[in-house]
């Protein structure tokens, strides 16, 4: 047999096999348990928000030119004397460098899409199955 029967009878047995599971019968919280879903999406949500709060707030990010290190700078900090703006001092290790990831838009974004696709998936199938 060759490789276009093989193929399209694979296709077509697979096709004629019934289907009974809907798309709420695999929900995060029936996957992975309801308590690990809803801290999944509760975190993901949290550290958006954060990252949002944070560039609110007027927090941004720089890099040190010698080092590479990323620190951080607030518009509040104002202007020292030797010409920085809002360098915030000690924060060129970790506290900087989290400050990065959290205000990062590779953060952010899918954080928001997260919380609210689980959000939107659970909340969806609870309204279409409650009786």
């Amino acid at each position: 047999m060759n490789k276009i029967h093989y193929l399209l009878f694979i296709a077509l047995t697979v096709a004629v096999i019934p289907a009974h599971a809907g798309p709420c019968a695999y929900t995060p919280s029936k996957l992975i348990g309801s308590g690990v879903t809803g801290a999944s999406a509760a975190l993901a949500g949290a550290t958006a928000a954060i990252g949002v709060g944070l560039k609110a707030a007027g927090f941004y990010t720089i890099t040190h030119a010698v080092t590479g290190a990323t620190m951080l700078a607030s518009t509040a900090g104002g202007a020292s004397a030797a010409g920085t703006v809002g360098i915030m001092g000690g924060t060129a290790g970790v506290i900087g460098t989290a400050g990065a990831a959290l205000m990062s838009p590779f953060v952010i974004i899918p954080g928001a899409i997260i919380a609210g696709g689980v959000a939107a998936y659970e909340g969806g199938c609870y309204l279409t199955n409650k009786k």
